[in-house]
């Protein structure tokens, strides 16, 4: 069988002949399908590449990501410590005002508190754990610490107020002695009359301390008729006390005293049959019996 051949007729501008090259068809049909074979190869190479490429770029960006998860991480750790330090002081803040709210009254105030996860106060989660979010959460949590702190510093306000005035109701035995006269009707110790009593009278011995009954403001101390030495304390909000028949004083006008103070020494001044203190518990200055603000016993 005859062999076919392809003849390559190349004409060159410079000169006027004619080259012919004469190729077998076979070399012609391997060529083409290495041409075509490198076509194929060079386009699998560029979408390779083009991959390649992409990868890379997913990549850096997935670095990206990484390192502002990692510093958003930082950043929350960061809020969290602190929300912790907030709600630790939210319980200091919470404990002193249970303690305000106590105070030294015979009935001790209850505040009940429900713990939680360790914690004294029961503060909501549940929003915060349904949280896709983390920093929502943190949020969420931050919102609702500052919710609890505003409504203690109103519940701390309340507090102080009632313990202010608790720290100025005359609620303690201004001497330790036994009761040897009590409020209203009763018989003049010197004429046997009937008279009205408008205090206590506790027998002590001479010299004992006298004690302020309640916060507050010595406005006379000095000898008055019948009262002997006598000191007035104004503590406020209506009430005034009145301690007589003093040896001494402790305070001057004028002073300012806090509750079991030291004002004044048991005394027979004025008149009186014996060493003891006329005490006086007034409201608006009309007298009211001192046994209903003193502890029984």
């Amino acid at each position: 069988m005859a062999k076919s051949f392809y003849t390559l007729i190349v004409v060159p501008h410079a000169s006027p002949r004619l080259r012919k090259l004469k190729l077998p068809a076979r070399v012609l049909h391997v060529l083409a399908g290495v041409g075509v074979l490198c076509f194929f190869v060079a386009v699998a190479l560029g979408f390779s590449y083009i991959k390649m490429a992409f990868k890379a770029a997913d990549y850096d960006k997935l670095q990206a990501e990484n390192t502002d998860l990692k510093i958003q991480k930082r950043i929350l750790e960061v809020a969290t410590v602190k929300l912790g330090e907030k709600i630790s002081n939210i319980e200091n803040l919470f404990q002193q005002i249970q303690t305000l709210v106590e105070g030294d009254s015979q009935k001790r105030a209850k505040v009940n508190v429900r713990a939680v996860g360790g914690s004294k106060i029961d503060y909501p989660t549940a929003e915060l754990l349904g949280s896709a979010n983390l920093k929502d959460g943190i949020d969420l949590l931050r919102d609702r610490t500052a919710e609890m702190e505003n409504q203690l510093m109103l519940f701390q306000e309340v507090a102080e107020k009632k313990a202010t005035i608790r720290r100025s109701t005359p609620t303690i035995w201004p001497v330790k002695g036994s009761l040897t006269s009590q409020y209203g009707n009763r018989a003049d110790p010197f004429n046997g009359e009937g008279e009205i009593h408008l205090g206590v009278d506790i027998g002590a011995l001479f010299g004992t301390q006298v004690r302020a009954p309640a916060d507050g403001k010595i406005i006379y101390a000095q000898r008055k008729a019948a009262y002997g030495n006598l000191i007035i304390v104004d503590h406020g909000n209506g009430f005034t006390t009145r301690l007589g028949h003093l040896s001494q004083f402790a305070v001057k006008a004028g002073q300012r005293v806090r509750k079991n103070d030291v004002i004044g020494y048991v005394g027979t001044s004025g008149r009186s049959t014996a060493p003891h203190l006329h005490y006086e518990v007034r409201i608006n200055d009309r007298p009211v019996n001192p046994r209903n603000y003193l502890p029984r016993g």
